[in-house]
C-alpha cells in the first residue's frame, strides 16, 4: 500500500511544454463545445411528462414504505428534513447530538430508501472517487472500517443504513414522499407543508413543522441530452442512475452483465459515470460504442482493499484523525506552499489546479478582476505539467494513435471534475469490440428507431445507456433543487426573491426572509472535492444555531432568522473573496460553469453571482470564520423571536 514508487512513476518530470501553444489549443477545443442554449440543451426529466419514465425508481419496495398518515401524528412534526441522502442523515445526526429526539424528526425523500445519489446509482463499476477514509462520515463515531480505499456504491449505501440504525433515524423516514409546497405561518411560527406520497394510491397530506432543513442534495435529478429521436428508439434505453439489470444481467453486487453478450450497446457521455461503467460493459457486450463530446481527464486511482491492521496503525491513529485527514486533504488546494506531509497521498492532493473550484487560501490570490489574467497564468503554470502528464498517459495506454489523440483532454484541470481509474477505462479502446464515436464536441445528430447517428453515419445499437449526469448543482434555488414552492414572510417566493436579488443568508444556512428554514449550501458557504464534508460542516453549524435558539426561547414557540444587516455584511464578505473563483469563466463548458452560460452574464448579474457564490478562500478558511463565530457565543446576526 506504499504509493511512493507509484508516485514516482506518475509524476515524471514534464519538459518542453509550450504553454502558449497549449493554451491556444485549449481555446480551440473550448470553442467546439460553445452553444447558445447552455443548460437548456438538456432535457430535465423531472419537469417533462414525456420523459418522466426515465426517472422511475427501480429499487423501491412499496410494501416496506411506511404510510405517510401514520408517520405524522396530528399532521405535524418538530423538525422536517427534506432529503434522505447523506446530507439529510448528517443534519439529523448532528441535531440529535444537539438534543433533538429522533422521534421528533421526520425525513422525507422521493426515493424508497436512504442514500440519495447512492440509493439511485447502482450501475456496474460504481465507486466513490474520494478516498473512503475521508468520504464516509462518522467513521470515528461508528468504528466502521471501509472495505476499500475507494468505497463501492453498495458499501456506501449499506453504511448509510447502518448510520440510520445507529442513531435511531431509520424509523423517522417517510419514503416515496415529496414536498410540493411550503408556506411560512407567522402567527404560529411554523411551516405549512403540502406532501404527496407516490405509492400505488397517491396520498396528499398537509402537515405543520416547527423547523425545516433543506438537504436535498446536488445530484438529484437526472438529465438527458436534447438529441432528436430519443422517444423514437425501439431498443432498451435508460439513464445510468436507473440501471436496468433486468436487461443487462447482473446485480449491484455482481457485475456479470451476461445478457449483453449478443448486444450492441451505446454509452452516451464520457464523464465520471461513463469512466466507471464502460469497462464493465466492454467486458460483456458484443460491441460497445462510447459517444464522446469532450474527453475525460483520467488519472490513476490506485484502488486497494483495506487491511484493518494497517488502517488502525496508519490511518485511525488518534482521536480526531478523520478531521485532521480532511484538513490535510484541503490544505493541498492552494497556489501557496503545500503541507510537508501528505496524509492522503492521492492524485486529488496533487491536483492544485482545482483551486478555482475549491477556493484559494493563498494571500496572493486575486483581489479584483484586474488581477485575474496574472492569476490564470499562475494557475496554468501550476497545472500544465499535470495535464500534460495525463495526456501522455493516453499515449502510454492507447495503442492506436488516432484514437489516442481524440481521448486527450485539452482543458485545464479546474474546468471539469477530474476522473480516476486504474488503466481499465483507457484500455477498453484497445479492444476490438469497442468503438469511440467522437463527435468533435457536437454530440449525436439524432437517434433513430434502431441506431445512433453521428456526422450522418449510422451505428445500429440494441441498447442505449445515457451517462449524461444530473441537473447542474450550482443553478437554481433550494426550492428548484427540490422541485417545490417555498413561500416565506410576507408571501415572498424564494424563487422570485433569489432570482431577483440572490440569497440573503448568514453563513449559507439561514435566509433572513425564511425563518426556521435551514439550508445546506453551497450558496454563500464553501465547497470541497469531498462534498459530504461540506454537508457535515453545515449540519454541525445548523445544529448549534437551533440548540442555542431553543435555549434562549426557554420552551416558548419561536422563530430563528438572520438579520438583514448581518446578511448584507456576509454577502459583502463573500463578494470580497470571490475573485479566485472567477477563473471558471472561460472554461470548456461543463456543469461547473453552467455549460458556458457564466461567460455571457451581464456585469450586474456577475456582481449578484459573486455575492451569492462560494467563499473564495477555501473551506478551511470558511470553517475558521464560522467556528470563531460559534466560540464568540452571542449568535451575532441571528435573531430569536418569541
Amino acid at each position: 500500500m506504499d504509493s511512493t514508487s507509484a508516485e514516482a512513476v506518475h509524476h515524471k518530470s514534464v519538459t518542453d511544454i509550450n504553454s502558449s501553444e497549449v493554451e491556444e489549443r485549449y481555446g480551440k477545443e473550448r470553442a467546439k463545445r460553445l452553444r447558445d442554449d447552455g443548460v437548456d440543451q438538456f432535457i430535465d426529466i423531472s419537469s417533462s411528462e414525456k420523459y418522466q419514465h426515465f426517472q422511475k425508481d427501480p429499487w423501491a419496495e412499496e410494501s416496506s414504505v411506511k404510510d405517510i398518515r401514520e408517520m405524522f401524528p396530528n399532521n405535524r412534526c418538530h423538525v422536517l428534513i427534506v432529503g434522505a441522502g447523506w446530507g439529510g442523515l448528517l443534519y439529523a445526526v448532528r441535531m440529535i447530538e444537539a438534543g433533538v429526539k429522533p422521534d421528533d424528526i421526520r425525513i422525507i425523500d422521493t426515493a424508497g430508501g436512504f442514500g440519495g445519489t447512492w440509493y439511485y446509482n447502482r450501475y456496474p463499476g460504481l465507486s466513490c472517487d474520494i478516498e473512503s477514509y475521508l468520504y464516509l462520515p462518522l467513521l470515528e463515531e461508528t468504528g466502521y472500517i471501509p472495505k476499500y480505499r475507494y468505497a463501492h456504491g453498495e458499501e456506501i449505501r449499506e453504511y448509510a443504513n447502518l448510520v440510520a440504525e445507529k442513531y435511531k433515524i431509520a424509523d423517522s423516514a417517510v419514503f416515496l414522499t415529496k414536498a410540493e409546497k411550503m408556506e411560512w405561518d407567522e402567527l404560529s411560527k411554523e411551516w405549512q407543508v403540502e406532501l404527496i406520497q407516490r405509492k400505488a394510491e397517491p396520498q396528499v397530506l398537509n402537515v405543520r413543522a416547527s423547523f425545516v432543513a433543506m438537504v436535498n442534495g446536488v445530484l438529484s435529478w437526472p438529465k438527458l441530452p436534447g438529441i432528436p429521436g430519443i422517444l423514437d428508439y425501439h431498443g432498451d434505453v435508460f439513464h445510468s442512475s436507473r440501471w436496468k439489470y433486468s436487461v443487462t444481467g447482473g446485480a449491484p453486487e455482481d457485475p456479470t452483465l451476461d445478457k449483453l453478450q449478443n448486444k450492441r450497446v451505446a454509452i452516451i457521455g464520457t464523464g465520471a459515470t461513463a469512466v466507471q461503467l464502460a469497462p464493465c460493459v466492454a467486458r460483456w457486450a458484443k460491441h460497445l460504442y462510447v459517444v464522446q463530446r469532450t474527453p475525460a481527464a483520467v488519472d490513476v486511482r490506485e484502488q486497494w482493499k483495506t487491511d484493518p491492521d494497517w488502517f488502525q496503525k496508519e490511518v485511525a491513529t488518534s482521536q480526531g484523525w478523520q478531521r485532521e485527514r480532511s484538513r490535510n486533504f484541503h490544505q493541498h488546494f492552494t497556489t501557496a506552499q503545500l503541507p510537508t506531509l501528505n496524509l492522503v497521498n492521492d492524485e486529488w492532493t496533487r491536483a492544485q489546479g482545482m483551486v478555482p473550484i475549491a477556493g484559494n487560501p493563498d494571500p496572493r490570490s486575486p483581489k479584483s478582476p484586474e488581477d485575474l489574467p496574472a492569476y490564470i497564468k499562475l494557475l496554468n503554470d501550476i497545472d500544465l505539467p499535470r495535464q500534460t502528464r495525463i495526456r501522455a498517459r493516453v499515449d502510454d495506454i492507447v495503442t492506436d494513435p488516432i484514437i489516442g489523440e481524440k481521448l486527450k483532454p485539452w482543458y485545464p484541470t479546474w474546468c471539469k471534475r477530474p476522473c480516476f481509474h486504474d488503466d481499465e477505462y483507457l484500455e477498453i479502446f484497445n479492444r476490438k469490440n469497442v468503438t469511440l464515436v467522437d463527435t468533435g464536441g457536437k454530440g449525436l445528430d439524432r437517434i433513430a428507431g434502431d441506431s445512433i447517428i453521428a456526422d450522418d453515419k449510422s451505428y445500429p445499437v440494441d441498447m442505449i445507456i445515457f451517462a449524461t449526469g444530473f441537473r447542474p448543482p450550482y443553478g437554481g434555488t433550494p426550492a428548484e433543487k427540490a422541485n417545490l414552492k417555498i413561500i416565506g414572510r410576507n408571501g415572498l417566493s424564494m424563487t422570485d426573491e433569489w432570482n431577483r436579488n440572490g440569497p440573503s443568508t448568514l453563513h449559507g444556512i439561514i435566509d433572513c426572509n425564511f425563518p426556521n428554514l435551514f439550508l445546506s449550501g453551497p450558496w454563500q458557504a464553501s465547497t470541497s472535492g469531498n462534498f459530504l464534508f461540506n454537508d457535515d460542516a453545515l449540519a454541525k453549524h445548523t445544529a448549534y444555531v437551533l440548540a442555542e435558539a431553543k435555549r434562549r426561547a426557554d420552551g416558548k414557540a419561536f422563530s430563528v432568522v438572520s438579520t438583514p444587516a448581518a446578511v448584507e455584511d456576509w454577502s459583502m464578505q463573500i463578494l470580497m473573496r470571490s475573485a479566485p473563483m472567477a477563473a471558471i469563466i472561460g472554461c470548456t463548458p461543463s456543469y461547473f460553469n453552467l455549460e458556458g452560460a457564466l461567460d455571457r452574464t451581464l456585469p450586474s448579474e456577475q456582481m449578484k453571482m459573486a455575492r451569492s457564490g462560494l467563499w473564495g478562500h477555501g473551506i478551511e478558511d470558511f470553517l475558521k470564520h464560522i467556528e470563531e463565530w460559534r466560540e464568540e457565543g452571542t449568535m451575532k446576526g441571528i435573531k430569536v423571536e418569541l
